[in-house]
């Protein structure tokens, strides 16, 4: 009866010190600063290399939709070739890297992955206020929906996904779309980079365009 109590407490401190270390092994992230996506949506409402800064400061100010939208994260099914990602969804393999592809190839690395997947998980909803965004006029979605209701009105308004932000915070990744009630709708994939404090749109790619 001793050595069964003897191994039985000693199984209790194996498991124990086993759960422990797998404590230590998931990193303590932290979600991105209000600060930061705010600076990040600004950074891509007045970049000269995108098509809205030339609609800045007009008479009618541009529409952009108050709520940014998830962009859900999904992997490539194992053993099936890669397909495109559209909307507001992105595959993280096209972010962080494919097996045997150089590493210079993609925009973020693979050790953001755990962070990007952290952020997919716990950052759903996020709201950009008008005291924020003086440049453009902030709506709502049911605002925007009183607009496509008017038919015999042009609307257009943009509306951009919630930024996924790189583990040292020097990157960042954002899709955007113009919606219209012509034939002028697009979506597009925009690649952010901190320098010198401040956000700045290094390139960008149509995703599609009606």
């Amino acid at each position: 009866m001793g050595n069964l109590n003897y191994f039985g407490s000693l199984l209790v401190l194996i498991f124990f010190f086993i759960s422990c270390q797998k404590e230590k092994q998931i990193p303590d992230f932290k979600l991105p600063k209000n600060e930061e996506v705010n600076a990040i949506i600004k950074a891509l409402i007045n970049s000269d290399r995108l098509e809205i800064a030339p609609f800045l400061g007009k008479k009618k100010k541009i529409s952009f939709c108050e709520d940014l939208q998830k962009l859900r994260i999904d992997h490539v099914e194992k053993n099936k070739l890669p397909k495109k990602a559209e909307g507001e969804s992105e595959l993280i393999e096209f972010l962080i890297g494919f097996p045997d592809i150089p590493k210079e190839k993609f925009f973020f690395s693979k050790s953001d992955s755990l962070y990007i997947e952290f952020q997919n998980k716990n950052f759903s909803t996020f709201k950009i206020s008008q005291n924020d965004f003086n440049e453009v006029d902030i709506k709502s979605v049911q605002e925007f929906r009183n607009d496509i209701n008017k038919k015999a009105e042009y609307f257009n308004f943009y509306h951009a996904t919630i930024p996924i932000i790189s583990l040292d915070g020097k990157k960042a990744y954002v899709k955007y779309t113009l919606n219209c009630s012509g034939l002028c709708g697009a979506g597009y994939r925009v690649y952010l980079e901190k320098k010198k404090g401040n956000w700045v749109v290094v390139k960008y790619s149509e995703e599609w365009v009606s």
